[in-house]
């Protein structure tokens, strides 16, 4: 009988863990069509496919990272604490409905006007901003809704006109992961986060900084459920461009939230404004990619085209082509083409490379020898073409 061998390895936790490494998230985010945001109240299952009304949608018996709608999509589902901080006018309260579940669709934009493919190009893909559709109702017509939706049923959903919320398209949605039933490192450094963002963008809110609401991009904070990718922790997702974000801290965060919007003093949370050209390649050093492509090398070069363009890239409709791959070094070469809101196109050639592997660990306690490895991208060059 052999003799029982402790393994010699002290736990960690996943997220300074990989931290120790400095390497690049970029190239790590989840890539969905579609994310369904219900408020769900605590506390939560460890994975919230198995809370109602997520668990009436999939398959009751095991949980779930995403469903597939009858038209092809793919849905996140994602749950978010009740009552989100944030500007009143951007529909933070439930004062209208008391107990009233909110419901928020955000739906990948598909353009007519997209680039066409080359036709030399291996593979080609779309990415684009989401679409912000959002309901106030009661709990008995959550699950229909949700259902309508999966199921593309437009004539279903506009049964539910009468409670839809209309929310300014300047406002900007944060969901910081604070999911630690899911993940220690989430539940303390995503709640850390949240508390003192909330807190910040309340001060401001409540000190009716016109500066804040007045024609320039508003903030609701929400606490939500396992974004992906935990040992990016304290990680976040941002809407309607669908980023998703790493290692964040407050100054990172307002950097992201404040942009180049032409924004008066104070800042979104208080602080300096407007964002800079020197905050976005900072900020852009936490962005994990883009939610709508594919991970890894499309996600990489789309944040090349973010840092050459700045932030009206990501209110553009991209069009990404792979020109090129080497199976060997898995480098890549892509052309990115994205129409920005002013009209102009921008395109951009882009040489992807692998950098290394890293090792990618369980969180907490080890029981056995672990070989995950993940992969870590970097740009070789950005061109525009």
């Amino acid at each position: 009988m052999l003799p029982l061998v402790e393994l010699a390895v002290t736990p960690e936790r996943c997220s300074p863990f990989r931290q120790g490494f400095d390497a690049d998230p970029i190239g790590s985010a989840g890539a969905y069509d579609a994310f369904l945001c219900i408020e769900v109240p605590l506390p939560w299952q460890k994975d919230i496919s198995l809370s109602e009304p997520f668990v009436s949608l999939g398959d009751r018996r095991k949980p779930f990272a995403s469903l597939r709608g009858r038209d092809g999509r793919v849905w996140r589902p994602q749950g978010l604490v009740p009552g989100a901080v944030g500007p009143s006018g951007a529909g933070t309260t439930s004062e209208l409905q008391p107990n009233a579940v909110r419901v928020i669709a955000f739906e990948k934009e598909f353009s007519l006007q997209a680039e066409p493919a080359n036709e030399q190009s291996l593979r080609a893909e779309q990415a684009a901003p989401f679409t912000r559709r959002e309901w106030l109702l009661s709990t008995g017509e959550v699950l229909p809704l949700a259902q309508a939706l999966l199921n593309a049923d437009e004539t279903g959903i506009a049964t539910y006109e009468q409670f839809r919320v209309q929310v300014p398209a300047t406002v900007i949605d944060l969901l910081i992961c604070t999911h630690g039933k899911r993940d220690v490192c989430c539940g303390q450094s995503g709640m850390a986060l949240y508390s003192e963002v909330a807190s910040r963008l309340a001060e401001v809110t409540a000190s009716a900084a016109p500066a804040v609401h007045g024609g320039a991009a508003e903030v609701r904070v929400w606490r939500a459920s396992h974004t992906g990718g935990h040992r990016f922790a304290p990680t976040a997702l941002t809407f309607p461009d669908g980023y998703a974000w790493a290692y964040l801290d407050a100054k990172i965060t307002e950097q992201i939230l404040q942009r180049s919007t032409g924004l008066s003093e104070p800042g979104l949370l208080g602080g300096r404004g407007p964002g800079t050209s020197s905050d976005l390649s900072v900020a852009a050093q936490h962005c994990r990619g883009l939610s709508t492509l594919t991970a890894g090398p499309a996600q990489a070069a789309d944040r090349a085209g973010l840092l050459k363009v700045g932030w009206a890239w990501a209110t553009a409709h991209r069009t990404v082509q792979i020109l090129g791959f080497d199976r060997q070094s898995l480098a890549t070469t892509l052309q990115i083409t994205g129409r920005i809101p002013d009209g102009q196109t921008r395109s951009f050639r882009v040489e992807v490379e692998l950098e290394r592997h890293i090792p990618q660990i369980t969180c907490g306690a080890i029981d056995a020898p672990e070989y995950q490895v993940e992969a870590v991208w970097k740009v070789a060059s950005a061109t525009e073409v």
